[in-house]
């Protein structure tokens, strides 16, 4: 390798790693592939990251509009950006609603459009104050149904994660049913098993079910696995597994 070669071997390192720390390189300014999209949702924490990573799909949308995967993905960031949104939740919300129909008609056998779409029907239930309306819990626990029927390990088992919290949180006039409840989130727990917020869940109904046994080992599954960590949401689960750690009997 001659010393030119080396020089410029160099310079190219030094640009590529520039544009790692500010997330954007040259070729994904242009035209950003569906990993690189994937690693920056990953990597993302604040409103702006998922701004631009919605901004990017946008641009590959409108030259290809009828592309699903970039239609769940494009779900999947307004999901995010609901999240740290203030006074545009129930937007945010309404277009993943969108994004995740669009993406199901292009492909009906998508798991994560099924559930995306499930999840962001909810949570803009919710925020109507109408969450507790058959209106809005039949199509949510369809659209899971669905997702569980074609893919049940979606988003770390997600899509019985949430018909796990939903059984669990109905009363049970309106279909709440902690056996139910139990079989989901243990079916979470068996497909992804290093997923902190499965553990948390099936705590939360076993301790309901009076099963401290059970329940305390899945809060100690939960404190091992985010032991150590300085992620905020898994800080967060951790803080939850720990306050009903100390409201078990011995």
């Amino acid at each position: 390798m001659n010393t030119n070669f080396k020089k410029l071997w160099r310079l190219f390192s030094a640009v590529f790693l520039v544009a790692l720390i500010f997330k954007i390189s040259p070729v994904f300014a242009q035209s950003p592939t569906l990993a690189e999209i994937d690693h920056l949702h990953q990597e993302s924490t604040s409103k702006q990251d998922y701004e631009n990573i919605s901004s990017q799909i946008d641009k590959v949308l409108a030259i290809n509009p009828n592309q699903y995967k970039w239609k769940w993905r494009q779900a999947r960031t307004q999901n995010a950006l609901a999240k740290k949104s203030e006074d545009s939740k129930i937007s945010h919300y309404d277009k993943c609603i969108l994004y995740s129909t669009q993406a199901i008609e292009l492909q009906p056998d998508s798991a994560i459009s099924y559930f995306y779409r499930g999840l962001c029907r909810g949570k803009r239930g919710e925020m109507k104050g109408v969450w507790a309306s058959l209106g809005i819990i039949d199509p949510f626990e369809e659209d899971m149904k669905k997702a569980v029927s074609l893919d049940p390990t979606v988003n770390h088992s997600g899509p019985h994660r949430a018909l796990g919290k939903l059984y669990l949180e109905l009363p049970f006039f309106l279909g709440g049913d902690l056996d139910k409840s139990v079989f989901h989130l243990k079916e979470a727990v068996r497909l992804a098993p290093d997923y902190a917020e499965n553990h948390l869940g099936l705590a939360q109904v076993l301790i309901k079910k009076n099963n401290s046994t059970e329940a305390r080992e899945s809060l100690h599954k939960l404190m091992q696995l985010t032991d150590n960590t300085q992620d905020e949401k898994l800080l967060s689960l951790r803080e939850q597994g720990r306050e009903l750690l100390e409201g078990l009997s011995p």
